[in-house]
């Protein structure tokens, strides 16, 4: 009797400990627009979020999302006709380091259908948003989030910027 009552008790300080020893991964789930925003906000520097202040002038998004806790049936939904399903498999096909092979999917330019780098972690869905005010980016990043995907990085470019011009601004919104 005794036996039994204290494995319970140890079984239930070892399921209450899961959470210290395996903490959730802050991936999974539905997080909240507002709570996203609030993310990215304290992720950012002074002097990035002065920069989105900027009402005046219009710029075009790019988006990076971690989908690497998405299932394959809500990542199928990102596919749109036309979008690089293939170019993380590409690029980890020229090199076998994962680090390298993410820089340069991060330094590809998408288009509005999207790129993937599938198959290993992180998983990312990178995606070019329509022109808007700079303070509507975070806003708009954090609205295209699903359930088990993250936005983790925003890069902007100037309407109308000469692509020789170091115009477009890079932040980072969460440590990789």
């Amino acid at each position: 009797m005794i036996g039994r009552l204290l494995t319970g008790v140890f079984a239930m300080i070892a399921l209450t400990g899961c959470s210290v020893l395996f903490p959730e991964d802050p991936r999974e789930g539905v997080e909240a627009d507002q709570a996203c925003i609030n993310r990215v906000r304290t992720a950012m520097t002074y002097q990035e979020s002065e920069e989105l202040r900027d009402t005046a002038g219009r710029y075009i998004p790019t988006f990076t999302f971690d989908i690497t806790r998405m299932g394959f049936s809500d990542v199928k939904k990102l596919v749109q006709p036309g979008s690089d399903e293939t170019a993380g498999t590409r690029l980890m096909q020229e090199t076998s380091d994962t680090t390298a092979a993410v820089e340069r999917f991060m330094a590809m330019p998408v288009d509005e259908k999207g790129a993937f780098f599938l198959g290993r972690e992180p998983a990312l869905y990178r995606v070019r948003g329509t022109a808007q005010s700079l303070p509507e980016l975070l806003t708009s990043g954090c609205a295209r989030q699903q359930a088990d995907m993250r936005l983790i990085k925003v890069t902007w470019e100037r309407v109308g910027a000469r692509s020789s011009a170091p115009s477009s601004r890079t932040h980072k919104t969460m440590d990789s």
